[in-house]
């Protein structure tokens, strides 16, 4: 295994993924696999940041240097395995800084960080299937509650 400190990620090809930028946020659409994306400020700059040339260290500087606020390792490496874990960077070599199961106040108390705002934020957005679509069902919250 490689140590985080040498890992320089890359994101996935712009070729299989739709990014839009909404304000902070981010929205990546992966025409490949049908799965839609939001991250939230920090998520973003990471995911924009990984270049392949870029170490996790030079990453938390240029962050540092964005948001004008220390932005440590771990919040990075904790970003990293979150996009890594959604496909959204080519595959990485690094020990998790977070394990399955653990809660929102052991992840922040591992990683350093005092409140929930601070960390990076992916969220998987659920997409309809051309086919769903196309199956002409309509809105089901239509059906249930407009009577």
């Amino acid at each position: 295994m490689t140590p985080s400190i040498e890992v320089k990620p890359k994101s996935l090809s712009r070729d299989q993924l739709i990014v839009e930028q909404l304000g902070a946020e981010l929205m990546i659409y992966d025409q490949k696999r049908n799965h839609a994306f939001c991250l939230n400020q920090k998520a973003a700059l990471v995911f924009q940041y990984c270049d392949g040339k870029t170490t996790v260290a030079g990453l938390a500087a240029r962050l540092t240097q964005t948001l004008g606020e220390p932005v440590d390792e771990k919040v990075v490496q904790f970003a990293l395995q979150s996009l890594s874990q959604d496909g959204l960077l080519e595959p990485l070599d690094v020990a998790p800084v977070v394990t399955a199961g653990m809660t929102r106040r052991e992840v922040m108390q591992k990683i350093g960080v005092r409140a929930a705002v601070a960390l990076p934020l992916v969220t998987t957005l659920l997409v309809a299937t051309p086919k769903a679509h196309a199956s002409g069902g309509g809105n089901p919250w239509h059906h249930k509650y407009s009577q």
